[in-house]
């Protein structure tokens, strides 16, 4: 169900249980790790393309798998938050189908820091094994920060996911969470370590700031969550 919800992966068998909503949430992570494997393959299997067209092709592989649903969530948050309307005006913003000229801005900024990023971990040959861990860890914090935080409204897939949900379900993200970190430290040492403790701050940062100024989260907000969290661990990749 989560595959199915996050991503554009096939699933085998396509079922929709509503015992099992609670369980979507916690397994969000499980989707970053199928993404996070293929964008790390993808990096391997791009390396004959011209610089340009590697850098791209690396670029568009998470958005692509996520079926753009967090770049959507990234470009509505984007209107709604730079628009520095009143609290109402704001939420209606969010909800708005329409694109603005905030909206396009942000997602050009956007796309060209990760460009610029991935060209920067090519040329210098920067490890890419983060590519694995940043979508989980993400996806990790997201989350949990979904399961901990009163939604923006009482209902909409959010709600759904939340009700019944109890303090295992944010338990076993968090299990996630500290395994995930720990391979990633075995496997890829003190730069992959680091590069996902950037995610985690980021990710706080951004989550506390919204539901301070929208007064909740949705689906949306935590779509940019994930958007700029991954993008500032990537930063750290290629800068440090």
């Amino acid at each position: 169900m989560s595959i199915g919800m996050f991503s554009i992966l096939p699933v085998p068998k396509q079922h929709w249980e509503e015992r099992s909503l609670p369980w979507v949430i916690p397994f969000f992570p499980v989707v970053g790790g199928l993404i996070g494997l293929l964008w790390y393959a993808a990096t391997l299997s791009a390396t004959k393309l011209p610089l340009p067209l590697q850098s791209v092709t690396i670029l568009l592989v998470p958005f692509f798998l996520s079926g753009f649903l967090h770049l959507d969530g990234y470009i509505d948050t984007a209107d709604a938050f730079f628009s520095r309307r009143n609290l109402e005006e704001k939420r209606r913003i969010l909800k708005d189908p329409h694109v603005g000229a905030f909206a396009v801005v942000a997602v050009i900024c956007l796309l060209l820091i990760q460009f610029c990023t991935i060209q920067t971990i090519i040329i210098e040959k920067k490890t890419t094994f983060a590519f694995i861990f940043i979508p989980i860890i993400s996806r990790c914090l997201t989350g949990m920060v979904l399961l901990m935080m009163k939604p923006m409204a009482e209902t909409g897939y959010l709600a759904m996911f939340r009700a019944n949900t109890k303090p295992v379900h944010t338990f076993f993200t968090a299990v996630i969470l500290a395994i995930t970190l720990m391979i990633a430290f075995i496997s890829g040492g003190h730069t992959v370590l680091f590069a996902l403790v950037t995610v985690i701050v980021s990710a706080l940062i951004i989550s506390f700031y919204f539901y301070r100024e929208f007064q909740g989260l949705s689906g949306d907000l935590c779509g940019c969550i994930v958007s700029v969290s991954e993008m500032t661990g990537l930063l750290y990749v290629a800068i440090l």
